[in-house]
């Protein structure tokens, strides 16, 4: 393991791996591991050179505190697999588990459940390729993690670049790190994982070899690794919203619970940290484009056709301008909902729209981020 990591000039994406820069449904959460940017284009990154064939790499992602629920099912995963001279098509073939959790005893982890593992779910290895981001599809796999906690992990099984174990690999796993060997700061903890011959998983920014610790001189950044993730559970947001003239985000939310006959009839969506006394409405539709066009300096996260609620008020203090007194609110009723023909168990899409007289973008208008709910069967 320990081989100085070296930098590596141009992470190029090759167009096989460009699904590694967005998730194939506009509803599905992005994780990112790395601080590149989400389409890294060329960037300085750091190659680490003694991950030996039967060691890995690992990431926890943090996918708690969703307001429907902890559960995610994942549907792709992807790592880079650099060369430091930005060569193409070096191969190596490696493993992608997933786990349900993770529990530290100070600097050292226990990975919870193993829910996937490719090898064995899939009956096949994965060739990754240099130079770029590597993604593997897994959503004809229902791979799900109920603690709200997702650690990702690729295992290099064999990497066919030239060097071995003893002397290093000038084409491995990467990290986000720019700055010179034995320079940059070993944080954060506990987000980076490594898998090292003789002691198993090590926290990457405190493991030591040989009593000799690993970063920053044979290991520092974030390792490359992302990945898309579909919420379970209903109701959820999803998209952006538009930033008033007041500076404040409006935010969508709901009460209750959907009901096309059974259960309190008691569903409301709303939005707040919107502009007081300014009109607005819901309007909803049947999809949501995979990536939401820009629209009046906002996004448009429902596709056409849309059906408009009626004009409301937002109401809050009657004179200035402020987006902490005012609100909308829409009951989605049972008899509303039958009206319109809907469905238990379909997708159905909405977003707030809302004047916004002062933007300094002159559209006049502003947008709340997205909902996405399904009348229970």
């Amino acid at each position: 393991m320990l081989r100085r990591f070296l930098a590596a000039l141009g992470l190029a994406l090759c167009a096989s791996s460009a699904v590694a820069q967005t998730c194939a449904s506009g509803t599905d959460l992005f994780l990112k591991n790395d601080n590149l940017p989400q389409v890294p284009g060329v960037q300085t990154v750091s190659v680490i050179p003694g991950l030996c064939d039967g060691e890995a790499i690992g990431c926890v992602f943090d996918v708690s505190g969703q307001q429907y629920s902890n559960e995610v099912k994942v549907k792709m995963a992807a790592a880079a697999y650099i060369n430091v001279a930005n060569a193409a098509g070096i191969a190596a073939v490696v493993n992608l588990q997933i786990y349900d959790g993770i529990t530290w005893n100070g600097t050292l982890p226990t990975l919870g459940t193993r829910v996937f593992d490719f090898e064995v779910d899939a009956g096949a290895n994965i060739q990754f390729s240099s130079s770029g981001i590597n993604s593997v599809d897994i959503s004809n796999f229902d791979v799900r993690c109920t603690s709200g906690t997702l650690v990702v992990v690729f295992e290099m099984l064999m990497n066919t670049a030239p060097g071995s174990c003893a002397t290093g690999y000038q084409t491995n796993f990467a990290t986000d790190n720019t700055l010179p060997a034995c320079s940059a700061p070993c944080v954060p903890p506990r987000k980076n994982l490594i898998y090292i011959q003789g002691q198993g998983w090590r926290d990457a920014t405190s493991a030591t070899v040989s009593g000799i610790p690993i970063c920053s001189c044979y290991y520092a950044g974030n390792w490359i690794i992302r990945a898309c993730v579909e919420p379970v559970g209903f109701p959820r947001t999803y998209c952006t919203g538009k930033v008033n003239s007041a500076n404040c985000t409006p935010a969508i939310g709901w009460s209750g619970t959907p009901t096309l006959a059974s259960g309190p009839d008691n569903f409301h969506i709303r939005a707040t940290n919107v502009l007081n006394n300014k009109s607005g409405l819901f309007f909803w539709g049947f999809a949501t484009p995979a990536t939401p066009p820009p629209f009046s300096g906002g996004f448009l996260c429902v596709s056409q056709p849309v059906v408009r609620t009626p004009v409301q008020n937002s109401g809050g203090t009657p004179t200035g301008t402020n987006c902490t007194s005012g609100a909308y609110d829409f009951a989605f009723s049972a008899a509303y909902a039958q009206s319109r023909g809907l469905a238990l168990g379909t997708d159905y899409y909405g977003e707030w729209w809302m004047r916004d007289p002062a933007h300094f973008d002159n559209t006049n208008v502003g947008f709340s981020n997205a909902i996405h709910w399904r009348f229970p069967q």
